[in-house]
């Protein structure tokens, strides 16, 4: 059985008859022409573009032209879309990742819209903005909820040395274990030789700007520009309220009174630094039947990047488009996401309800993982980092070169 919103007949708007549904196809395939998002802009937005949707495109060819490593796993390749109200994948080896959930309306709710629909004391244009209120909800929902997945693995990998991880015990309940390591250079993995806080930046062991002007040296060496830093908002402001830095910018004589924004991004400036992006981007999951608020961003970490877009989200064909089933009503939301509609009842064997799916193939590719650095300056077992060649002390070193500083320490 098809969607309920097909019963709701002959109400007018703007002078003419509405087909609900007919209506949001042809709201999906304009927001797809014009190449703007719906609802609401995500970071995803910013930094990648998306291509057409491939009939046919594996992980081995993503490798190979976009050096990517996935972590291998053991899965049925025929997995049912997971009913929660968040995100889930459902993997199949070797290729494009399926994300997708389903939001179930039950008899009581669709009880509730017929009495709207049928109540004659109601206008009708009281009618038709209390169904396109239901039907707008489900599908910003299920829509929305498929773009998640992109931001979520943007942000996992720009605040985690390049690396994204679903884990179903942690932030991917009902769906399977998944790894994207998008190989980023060793050269742009940096640990802060003092943790970025007040008692440190007090004893001049550190300093946060001095830091960032001398990496985004280091990269316009490298022929890079860096364009934009991302941190937590909770960093930033300590950035901003820290004393080494309201020392720099007020002097000494009025060092008490905070730094304004507009002071903060002169000094950037100034010291050749590029702007601050405060992420701040929360995502839901359904865990143990409870909403729960994730946070995709390591609060530890700075990014730097270049500015405008760094790489690409690749759609594949989703199955349902393929092969389409009779009794569900289909429609293409762009970007290779597609939303779903259909009844069960006791023709069925299932409780009566309406459901809402949206489902599709993507994956983003960092492009210019080459130009990203990840930046630590938090977290940090602070360890004694060897003088340079000239004896000078270090501000900072890889990755690599910390973890075996660590482990001669141990040792």
């Amino acid at each position: 059985m098809k969607s309920i919103f097909n019963n709701f007949t002959g109400l007018m708007k703007n002078g003419k008859p509405i087909d609900f549904l007919a209506t949001w196809k042809k709201t999906f395939d304009m927001a797809s022409e014009r190449e703007v998002a719906l609802f609401q802009k995500m970071y995803s937005d910013n930094w990648f573009t998306y291509n057409t949707p491939q009939m046919s495109l594996t992980a081995e060819a993503i490798v190979g032209k976009y050096n990517l490593r996935f972590m291998a796993t053991l899965i049925g390749d025929e997995s049912p879309t997971p009913l929660r109200r968040s995100d889930g994948f459902d993997i199949w080896t070797k290729e494009i990742p399926r994300v997708g959930h389903k939001f179930p309306m039950n008899a009581r709710d669709y009880r509730k819209l017929m009495e709207v629909y049928e109540n004659p004391r109601i206008s009708e244009t009281q009618k038709v903005k209390q169904i396109e209120k239901t039907l707008t909800h489900d599908m910003q929902d299920a829509y929305l909820g498929c773009k998640d997945v992109m931001d979520f693995i943007a942000l996992k990998a720009f605040s985690n040395w390049g690396v994204a991880q679903f884990k179903p015990e942690i932030n991917n309940p009902g769906g399977r274990e998944y790894e994207v390591d998008y190989l980023m250079p060793e050269e742009n993995m940096i640990v802060s030789a003092f943790n970025w806080n007040n008692a440190n930046t007090k004893a001049g062991k550190v300093s946060p700007v001095l830091m960032l002007a001398a990496i985004c040296a280091q990269l316009r060496d490298r022929g890079i520009e860096p364009g934009e830093i991302l941190m937590s908002q909770d960093l930033y402001y300590w950035l901003r309220m820290d004393e080494s830095t309201r020392l720099l910018v007020k002097g000494n004589d009025k060092k008490a009174q905070n730094v304004t924004k507009a002071e903060m991004e002169d000094l950037l400036a100034q010291n050749e630094i590029p702007a601050v992006t405060v992420i701040t981007r929360k995502m839901g999951i359904d865990k143990d039947g409870k909403r729960n608020a994730i946070d995709p961003w390591n609060h530890n970490f700075i990014c730097i990047k270049p500015a405008g877009t760094i790489g690409e989200i690749q759609p594949a064909i989703e199955d349902n488009e393929l092969m389409e089933e009779d009794n569900v009503d289909y429609m293409n939301a762009g970007n290779g996401i597609r939303i779903a509609k259909w009844r069960t009842g006791e023709s069925t064997g299932q409780v009566a309800a309406e459901y809402t799916q949206g489902s599709g193939r993507l994956l983003p590719i960092i492009t210019e993982i080459g130009a990203i650095v990840c930046l630590q300056v938090r977290g940090i077992v602070e360890k004694e980092i060897p003088a340079d060649e000239e004896g000078n002390a270090r501000m900072y070193v890889t990755k690599q070169e910390y973890e075996k500083i660590s482990a001669l320490s141990v040792s």
